[in-house]
């Protein structure tokens, strides 16, 4: 079993941050006198976006630029085998890349002195180019919206416009939230943290007061806020949205091991990340992960009356884990095809009222084929720098090329002329 390490934090299993969160606590005190100072002169710019989008876009633009020619900053080729690189770029760049689709878009990755990691690349096309986050539509300019990383102002939106939604209200303490929690959404009960992401320090299937004051101090731990909500019980997909269509769907499973009636739980945990579709939880130009066997997989399998000695009868399946995050080793599993038509009419207006060119919405249902109005479901998180790459790597069904329909949405927001020359090059995907 990985020694995960006495410092390591066991909420944010599996990734490897310090028990201290030193870096969170400062930002619990700093960015309040940030914001105090700060948000009446982004209240009054945020009244003309337009110039709001300039200046960040001149600012971030001007400084890449100047840093580049300085050579502080270096342009590399996006290649596959870089590891500094997240997969949901690489799928872009490969994209971008001929033979066909032959778009003729030379994408490449910044990075300090041309060496580790990166989220910031530039785009060019007939000799123009720009800069962009993790996607093409996230320039250095880029404004959301919505404040997405809010969970409770998105949760709100839902609300107001009858969208399906895990019922919920943001505390600061105990008292009031379990004062909510017994007169309007009763147990079980979802605890997290107000932002953030991977399920950091979120707690679910909270079944009294006591596991509710304990989620409450773990979520405090990152977050002086916290959100509590009503639990619903579910799959996990991921629905990403270009140009507000639908064009993939997946469903995410924790990771799991099925028996054979012959091998133990730890030997097929080594046979499943023998699968070279899966890279370690850091390397970030892979999708799929291996199983790491942690503390967390131990406690897991002891609620199932298991060890990773057990052998597993024949097709018996055991889920490792109570995440179904994709660094944990969780599966993917395309359901593009099996959503319900009132299910992707339902997305489509979300995705609308986001009003951003691409989004990765995040909804739980038992039945994805079934209509979100004959069952219990919820919309719980949307996102505008999804993880597309999901839908490229499914561990059944087939990949949908979500990464040419991000490019070609792009091409057709580009100055007319620019367009026009770009669509005359492209094969366009099926998706």
């Amino acid at each position: 079993m990985d020694d995960a390490g006495a410092d390591l934090c066991p909420h944010c299993d599996p990734y490897p941050n310090k028990a201290s969160h030193l870096h969170e606590k400062i930002e619990n005190v700093l960015f309040p006198l940030v914001h105090f100072f700060i948000n009446p002169f982004e209240a009054t710019i945020k009244n003309f976006p337009r110039f709001n989008e300039a200046l960040k876009n001149f600012v971030g633009n001007g400084v890449l630029k100047t840093l580049l020619i300085c050579g502080v900053l270096k342009e590399v080729g996006v290649e596959d085998s870089d590891d500094g690189l997240y997969n949901r770029s690489l799928v872009v760049g490969r994209a971008a890349r001929p033979p066909p689709p032959h778009r003729g878009i030379e994408i490449k990755a910044i990075k300090f002195l041309g060496v580790g990691g990166t989220n910031n690349f530039s785009i060019g096309a007939t000799g123009n180019k720009n800069f962009f986050e993790g996607l093409p539509h996230i320039t250095m300019g880029h404004t959301s919206r919505i404040d997405f990383d809010d969970k409770s102002k998105f949760k709100k939106l839902l609300e107001e416009h009858g969208a399906p939604h895990a019922r919920g209200d943001v505390f600061h303490t105990y008292a009031l939230a379990l004062q909510y929690v017994q007169k309007s959404i009763g147990f079980p009960a979802v605890v997290k943290p107000r932002s953030g992401s991977l399920s950091k320090h979120t707690t679910c299937r909270i079944k009294n007061e006591v596991e509710l004051l304990e989620a409450i101090r773990i979520a405090k731990i990152i977050s002086n806020e916290f959100i509590v909500e009503e639990f619903i019980p579910g799959d996990v997909h991921r629905i990403t949205l270009v140009g507000g269509t639908v064009v993939a769907s997946c469903l995410r499973k924790p990771p799991n091991v099925i028996g054979d009636g012959t091998h133990s739980v730890e030997e097929l945990i080594e046979q499943k990340n023998k699968d070279p579709r899966r890279g370690p939880i850091n390397k970030r130009n892979f999708t799929l992960h291996t199983i790491p066997t942690s503390n967390k997989t131990v406690s897991v399998l002891a609620s199932q009356n298991l060890t990773l000695t057990s052998i597993l009868a024949n097709d018996r399946k055991v889920y490792l884990h109570d995440k179904v995050i994709l660094g944990c080793g969780a599966d993917i599993h395309d359901t593009t095809d099996t959503m319900h038509l009132d299910n992707i009419s339902l997305f489509e207006k979300v995705g609308a009222l986001c009003a951003e060119p691409v989004i990765g919405i995040d909804f739980i249902a038992s039945d994805i084929s079934r209509s979100y109005l004959e069952q219990k479901c919820a919309i719980l998180e949307a996102n505008s720098l999804p993880y597309i790459d999901m839908h490229h790597y499914p561990v059944t069904g087939h990949a949908r090329d979500v990464a040419g329909a991000v490019l070609d949405h792009w091409i057709s927001s580009q100055p007319s002329q620019l367009s026009t020359e770009l669509a005359a090059t492209v094969d366009l995907p099926r998706i």
